[in-house]
């Protein structure tokens, strides 16, 4: 980081003035070439550069975006004292309430049994070393957190209870502390003070850092700043240069330099023994000093007290207070991250990051004079124009911005569309007052006396003849020479006209808004509408490109292809991003470029082409939208041009907050898929780290997984999948949730895989993992089947062998009764069958039944290759239902909801069991997902039909279900089993979305 070293002097007075008569001069001659170019009344200048100045690479601050989070969103207080990002991603907050961790998505805190001397203590500094622990100071001493557990780093007799205020690590990994009691020096456990009788000026100590050399710079309260090397302090103070006693930050400079935060003297800055001071007479807002931070282009980030943060970057000081929209201007801690964002802790406004918008914006910040930006053009002489809806027109010409408006001699300056005439005269359209030609410095004014139809003018174009057409409210217009004539030809357009476009043979094409698209050929007007495959009536825009491809763009039905007079469609089904193209530009690289009323998107126009020609199934669009922290997503519809393409191939987005600039060469990263961690599970309630393996005990244990994705900036665009192999060989998309519960898994061992993607299209690698096993009851075990199964063979042989004696003995005897009782023992046996097969209660199949029937169609399933369907059902809210009207009512209503079942099982094959409790299964052999998911979906529609109310029920009034259904063809890596999981875990699902659905 290269800073011109400068000193504090006072400039003599004549060379103010003549550095005043020259810029004086400059603007003056700058104004008269404007004025000779323009030949028009006086506009008004504004600087601009887009996104970075030139030869610069870093953002203006306007270009940031402002977040912030307060106890609302879970900050324990919204006073921010300290902030680090340690290595494994993590923002940790130190606030007045307490310490807080931070993925960019929630803020864990710690309770008084994980810290009890540090739960609710306010933390003043943070720091981790170089084995990643983590270093908190508090206001009663300090701790040392590492995996998952604080211990307390030195005893409150170094410190005498006074605060701890900031760590630093030397080289030899010995950390040293600045607290209000000295210098405290830890080693392997082993601290030793240094106070004022070893050469300290003053025992209250605020902040410290080690620079390159390994020498220990020390801010005081009160005794300056001080350096510490060969066991000897140095003091520097006002009496040798230092600017001031109190000293809040010190930063360490990776050129070997160090920087001082002073709370009334400014910034210093210290290079080879040689001071140079910064204040509000270079360009600070303020010299009350707090916090200091660099980023990782050499950036300089200082926090004020009561102005806010300043940025120092080549010497160039620019601030962001309030008014930019900072939560405060009392700033008490700044931490730049790895990923180009800066976060500022604020005395009462909570948290605020600044992160760097990922496209350039040009708006009022920018010296716009209205954020409403409707239309933009590049003129072939170089010039930028840009209309707005209330603040007239903008010139941008060298980074400068002048501005048009009524008193210089335009009918509004509520603007809507642009025009450059091949003659270089402009035509500026308006919403309220008709045309504008503004031509060799001179404006010129059309509006209805001059024949426009309407003075609401949408679009202007000028074919290959040099016509100049005008779309309006209320139709079309062309201009004479003098003035204008309504397009009043047999099928012209009489409504909203909002694009023209000539294609390649002369064939002039106009979009109007309810009446489809027009063809002017021949002098004849023609219309194509959705009856002639149009996908909407509502045409938004035009564009041909080389191949003679004219791409139609609607509102919100999606796009259109005619080439060689066929007409194809393109919708948001087919992977369209959104169905609105409020514009379409192509860029360099063969993609087209469409805006709408939620961001912006674009779709390379070759798979556009195999689509329309059915040479590939879906389109890949990539979107741009509220994630890429856009001022705004509403971009300009229904005027034109609504976006051009400058000669750098950048994209300029009119939005109603400005110009939206985009570079195609340098587009947001969203293909770097974020890593995932896995932070802890939850067992029976009971929170604890996600280590490698997971045990649980017997029985139907519930387990929650929470994991987060490593990435502060883009936190709010992760979404995850996971993988459970042995319950869901498929990935499951679980969206932005940062949690998955499984509320019984069976006995046997997992393992849980997790990724995340900032698309969902490209996703990162399964890195993070957990194995589980879920221990099985004693007799579930390998030895108790066993021993069972020994046991039941020699009681069998046992059996056999009485038996037989017994027969021999009796053979007689039997020989006679076993005529007589055949008859009794046939009925009595079938009768013991059905009720063995039966529900007493509902009249369903019992469980039994239902496993032997379950195993029977699997192998029928298996051997014929045929689809075996599943349902499962469970009442919702049951027992709330027993609870509230009695075990008698709630008998009735199982009763009535089998019977829903048993009506329904009309094929042969088909059977309806209760499963258990208010679990019920039906299941269906032969029976694809399609009309597996039908019959469950007409058994939930029936059981909600019944309106048996429901006083407690969480769902409605009346009692509900809610059912999983799971189908497949039997292979050799499935079985009965799988089909029951899948079943079991499609109905958990239904649960947790809300009940009384099919899932």
């Amino acid at each position: 980081m290269r800073r011109p070293p400068r000193t504090h002097h006072e400039m003599p007075c004549s060379c103010l003035m003549t550095m005043r008569r020259t810029r004086l001069l400059t603007r003056l001659l700058a104004w008269l070439t404007f004025v000779l170019c323009m030949a028009s009344a006086p506009a008004v200048p504004s600087a601009w550069t887009p996104g970075m100045a030139a030869g610069d690479d870093i953002r203006a601050l306007s270009q940031y975006k402002v977040d912030n989070w307060q106890n609302e969103q879970g900050l324990p207080m919204n006073l921010v004292h300290a902030l680090l990002q340690t290595r494994d991603g993590y923002l940790w907050v130190g606030t007045a309430g307490g310490l807080a961790r931070f993925d960019g998505h929630h803020f864990t805190t710690f309770e008084l049994s994980e810290a009890a001397e540090a739960a609710n203590q306010p933390v003043f500094g943070l720091m981790e070393d170089s084995e990643q622990t983590l270093w908190i100071a508090h206001g009663k001493g300090a701790l040392r957190y590492r995996h998952g557990l604080f211990q307390t780093a030195f005893s409150t007799e170094v410190t005498a209870g006074q605060r701890v205020y900031a760590f630093a690590q030397a080289p030899d990994g010995s950390v040293w502390s600045a607290t209000e009691n000295g210098l405290v020096r830890w080693n392997k456990g082993v601290t030793k003070l240094y106070q004022q009788a070893d050469g300290l000026p003053t025992n209250r100590l605020r902040t410290l850092a080690f620079d390159r050399s390994g020498v220990l710079w020390i801010g005081t309260s009160g005794g300056g700043l001080v350096s510490f090397s060969a066991n000897r302090f140095t003091v520097w103070n006002p009496a040798n240069g230092f600017p001031h006693l109190q000293v809040r930050f010190v930063l360490a400079d990776p050129d070997g330099s160090i920087w001082a935060a002073t709370a009334g003297g400014g910034l210093a800055h210290l290079h080879q023994g040689q001071i140079t001071t910064y204040t509000v007479a270079d360009g600070l807002p303020t010299d009350q000093l707090t916090a200091l931070s660099l980023d990782a282009q050499g950036a300089l980030w200082i926090g004020t007290w009561g102005a806010g943060i300043s940025r120092l970057h080549h010497g160039k000081f620019t601030t962001l207070s309030t008014a930019g929209g900072l939560t405060g201007d009392q700033i008490w801690s700044i931490r730049a991250d790895r990923e180009g964002s800066v976060w500022v802790g604020t005395w009462v406004g909570g948290l605020n990051r600044l992160s760097q918008r990922n496209f350039d914006a040009l708006g009022t910040p920018e010296g716009l004079s209205h954020d409403n930006v409707r239309s933009v053009l590049h003129a072939s002489n170089g010039i930028t124009w840009v209309a707005t809806a209330g603040g007239g027109l903008n010139r941008l010409e060298n980074g400068q911005i002048t501005t048009l408006n009524r008193k210089d001699g335009l009918p509004t300056n509520e603007l809507s569309s642009l025009l450059e005439d091949r003659d270089g005269s402009l035509w500026i359209g308006s919403y309220t007052n008709g045309i504008a030609r503004l031509q060799q410095g001179k404006i010129r004014t059309y509006g209805v006396s001059q024949g426009l139809p309407s003075p609401d003018v949408r679009v202007m174009y000028q074919d290959s003849k040099g016509i100049v057409w005008v779309g309006t409210q209320s139709g079309l217009a062309r201009f004479n020479g003098q003035g204008f004539s309504a397009v009043r030809e047999p099928g012209a357009p009489r409504d909203v006209t909002s694009a023209i476009l000539e294609d390649h043979d002369g064939t002039l094409w106009f979009g109007t808004s309810g009446q489809g698209l027009f063809r002017y050929r021949h002098e004849v007007f023609t219309t194509l509408t959705t009856a002639n495959g149009l996908v909407s009536n509502w045409i938004m825009s035009l564009y041909e490109d080389n191949d003679a491809n004219l791409w139609i763009g609607s509102s919100g039905e999606g796009m259109n292809r005619l080439h060689n007079g066929e007409l194809t469609s393109i919708r948001p089904a087919d992977g369209l991003w959104d169905g609105t193209a409020q514009t379409i530009l192509e860029d360099h690289t063969g993609h087209l470029w469409m805006t709408s009323n939620r961001g912006f998107y674009r779709v390379a126009r070759a798979d556009l082409v195999a689509l329309t020609e059915r040479r590939q199934d879906k389109i890949v669009s990539t979107a741009f939208g509220q994630g890429n922290a856009l001022r705004s997503t509403l971009f300009a519809g229904g005027v034109k041009p609504a976006g051009d393409i400058d000669r750098a191939g950048k994209l300029w987005l009119p939005s109603n907050k400005g110009l939206v600039i985009v570079n195609p060469q340098n587009l947001p990263n969203a293909d770097q898929a974020p890593a995932t961690r896995l932070e802890n599970v939850v067992i029976n309630g009971v929170s604890s780290p996600a280590d490698s393996l997971v045990t649980l005990p017997p029985g139907a244990v519930p387990l929650t997984i929470r994991y987060t994705a490593m990435t502060l900036r883009n936190a709010d665009r992760v979404r995850f999948r996971y993988q459970m192999d042995g319950i869901t060989p498929q990935w499951v998309d679980t969206g932005s949730n940062h949690e998955v519960s499984f509320p019984a898994l069976p006995h046997g061992n997992y393992r849980f895989r997790l990724a995340a993607s900032m698309d969902g299209q490209h996703w990162s690698k399964a890195d993070a993992e957990l194995s589980i096993t879920v221990q099985p009851f004693f007799y579930q075990t390998l030895w108790f089947k066993t021993l069972v199964l020994l046991m039941s063979v020699m009681t069998m042989v046992a059996v056999f062998r009485l038996r037989t004696r017994s027969l021999r003995m009796r053979h007689d005897e039997m020989e006679r009764l076993v005529a007589q009782r055949t008859d009794e023992l046939r009925l009595a046996n079938e009768h013991l069958s059905r009720l063995s097969f039966v529900d007493a209660l509902t009249g369903l199949a019992n469980r039994r039944r239902f496993d032997d029937a379950l195993a029977e169609e699997w192998r029928r399933a298996n051997r014929h290759q045929t689809p075996l369907a599943l349902v499962m059902a469970d009442i919702d809210g049951f027992k709330l239902y027993n609870d509230a009207l009695g075990h008698q009512e709630g008998d009735h209503c199982l009763t009535a909801v089998a019977g829903v079942f048993l009506r329904a099982a009309g094929r042969a094959g088909d059977l309806a069991a209760r499963y258990g409790g208010e679990e019920m299964v039906f299941l269906m052999p032969g029976a694809d997902h399609a009309a597996a998911w039908s019959m469950a979906e007409g058994l939930r529609a029936a059981c909600e039909a019944l309106a048996i109310p429901h006083p407690t029920s969480p769902v409605g009034p009346v009692v509900t279900i809610s059912l999983g259904v799971a189908s497949c063809i039997p292979s050799a890596d499935t079985s009965a089993e799988t089909l029951l999981a899948q079943a079991d875990a499609a109905l958990y699902r239904a649960k947790e979305s809300g009940r009384n659905r099919v899932c």
